[in-house]
């Protein structure tokens, strides 16, 4: 009995000994790291022998942790308030430019593009953009192009400037930048397109406006001198034609002679035309109703030509124009549609009014075959055409042009090989 009581003594005092070895170590722990908490909170740490019970009580090192803790936290949420606001607004700014910007990666994926990037390069139906690649999304190809200013800037590492490059239809201006990370590797490409569709527009305008000029001046005075040696030749030869004593040979020749004067003073007739526009004769109008009698006059030839018209006026107001003049405009165009279908299968016609702004267009379309792309910039220059020989002079789009300039309007064409024509005119809407 005295033994087991003595056993059951030894055990209780081992285990107390072992308790306080524990609690030792648990306080030396406790100890080493609230010295580091006192460290990365910015104090000097502290000496073991000055930890003890009261020095931690006091210092309360867990609860002053907490309180910083809280207030980097409360810091963070305001940072990132804040950011997101920046981001918001950045974002705000990178839609509404007025410049198309796109952001593609080193493998010509688009990582990000803006609004009006989405506008004019993108089609509507296309949804996420990112991921694809920016030939096939801007520009409707299978591999990119020889000067395409995102592959020299991926190979220099530069800044690369396109002066002006056509894309869908529309011309543009390009920029692209190389977008670097810290270490100097290319992680990304920054292209900036700005649309300057307008400006060339305006630019061919004024030329064409000056062309047309120089040519007026030219033909004017080249006119009243040939035209008289032209009617000469044209009158004499008509005279011999008179002649009894004419072989059939002679007679041949002589109606040559007489055909080709003809022809020159076609010509003659068509620089006197171009050189004497006289401002317009400014008056209400309905230039529906000016088409429906410019058709009047063209519908027995596009019937015996087997020519389908389809007429599409739109609701447009009435406008102060000169109405005989842009009756000569809208003929000679549909005379020119006519032509053009010539040999299609199923030609067609289509003539269109619509209000677009403060102006009104009216455009003629055919199935013809079409002008190629280095031709559709020369069709208003003077003496330019497609046709035949002996079959015009090239004068009367250029006179249409004059025309219209002369209203304050614009006038183009678009066209595509194998898939038509179609040249369209606009003239602002003049109350008074």
């Amino acid at each position: 009995m005295a033994n087991r009581k003595k056993t059951e003594r030894e055990k209780g005092y081992s285990g107390a000994v072992v308790g306080q070895a524990a609690g030792g170590r648990f306080d030396t722990y406790i100890r080493e790291k609230i010295n580091q908490l006192l460290v990365v909170m910015g104090t000097k740490p502290l000496d073991m022998e000055m930890l003890d019970e009261r020095s931690l009580l006091d210092l309360d090192p867990i609860g002053t942790i907490a309180c910083s803790f809280e207030q980097v936290l409360d810091h963070l949420r305001d940072t990132n308030k804040k950011l997101r606001v920046a981001k918001d607004q950045l974002q705000a700014v990178f839609d509404t430019v007025g410049v198309c910007i796109s952001i593609i990666d080193p493998e010509l994926r688009v990582i990000n593009c803006n609004e009006k990037q989405r506008e004019l390069l993108a089609s509507q139906n296309q949804g996420d953009l990112r991921g694809r690649y920016c030939y096939e999304v801007y520009c409707g190809n299978d591999s990119p192009a020889l000067a395409c200013p995102a592959i020299e800037t991926i190979e220099t590492g530069r800044s690369v400037f396109i002066r002006e490059i056509k894309k869908k239809g529309r011309y543009f201006q390009i920029v692209t930048s190389p977008l670097k990370d810290a270490d100097g590797k290319l992680t990304a490409i920054i292209e900036v397109s700005v649309d300057v569709t307008e400006k060339k527009k305006a630019e061919e305008g004024r030329r064409q406006a000056e062309k047309l000029a120089a040519v007026g001046l030219l033909g004017a005075g080249l006119a009243h001198e040939i035209n008289n040696p032209l009617g000469n030749i044209l009158g004499y030869s008509k005279m011999l034609l008179m002649e009894g004593d004419l072989t059939e040979k002679q007679k041949e020749r002589l109606e040559i002679i007489a055909e080709q004067a003809r022809k020159g003073s076609e010509i003659i007739r068509g620089l006197l035309e171009f050189s004497r526009q006289s401002r317009p004769a400014f008056a209400p109008v309905s230039l529906n109703e000016i088409i429906a009698k410019v058709i009047n006059t063209s519908s027995l030839l596009l019937k015996t030509r087997g020519i389908k018209l389809e007429l599409k006026p739109g609701d447009i107001p009435v406008t102060k124009a000169d109405p005989v003049q842009i009756g000569q405009v809208i003929d000679n165009l549909i005379q020119n549609a006519i032509h053009a279908v010539e040999g299609t299968r199923d030609p067609l016609l289509i003539i269109e009014t619509g209000l677009k702004g403060e102006e009104i267009e009216i455009s003629v379309t055919d199935n013809g075959t079409g002008i190629p792309d280095s031709v559709v910039q020369k069709v208003f220059d003077p003496f330019f055409t497609t046709k035949p020989v002996g079959k015009g002079v090239g004068l009367g789009l250029s006179i249409c042009a004059g025309i219209i300039n002369a209203h304050d309007g614009s006038i183009g064409v678009e066209s595509e090989p194998g898939r038509g024509t179609r040249i369209f005119f606009s003239v602002p809407v003049r109350e008074r």
